[in-house]
């Protein structure tokens, strides 16, 4: 049997070179991770809100997402509460310039119960590319919940 790590990275690796999706509704934010996340050899698409992240999500295929929570439209916490329901396992990296208190709030509100990690912003481009491979790679799991 193939130790949980490597399951999860077959499973989710979909693309010889791996597919992500930077949802974030900052056009400086999201240009700037989408520049730095191409950079370092990762295809990459862009949604700048919620209704764009949902809609990209129904209609591709994508091996990671990188989320802020606080977005227009569809916040991210309804992004997850869809992946929850229609995408268990993506792996994804949530991101926020939200103060760490409200982002608790809303979690507690949402009766978020596990979420993926967190980098808040202004956004490490080291840290974040070490999330991504962590993820990539199966070292994270990616099988979070949201109740």
């Amino acid at each position: 049997m193939m130790p949980s790590s490597q399951v999860r990275a077959e499973t989710f690796r979909k693309h010889s070179v791996p597919q992500l999706l930077v949802a974030d509704d900052s056009p400086l934010q999201r240009k700037a991770l989408c520049s730095f996340l191409r950079d370092q050899g990762y295809a990459v698409a862009e949604a700048s809100d919620g209704h764009e992240t949902l809609a990209y999500l129904q209609q591709c295929e994508v091996d990671l997402l990188v989320l802020d929570l606080h977005m227009p439209n569809t916040d991210g916490f309804e992004v997850l509460r869809y992946l929850q329901a229609h995408r268990q396992g993506l792996p994804v990296i949530l991101v926020s310039g939200m103060p760490v208190d409200e982002i608790q709030r809303s979690m507690r509100r949402r009766h978020q119960a596990d979420l993926p990690p967190l980098l808040l912003k202004p956004i490490d481009p080291e840290q974040l590319i070490q999330v991504v491979e962590m993820h990539l790679s199966g070292q994270l799991q990616a099988g979070w919940r949201g109740e």
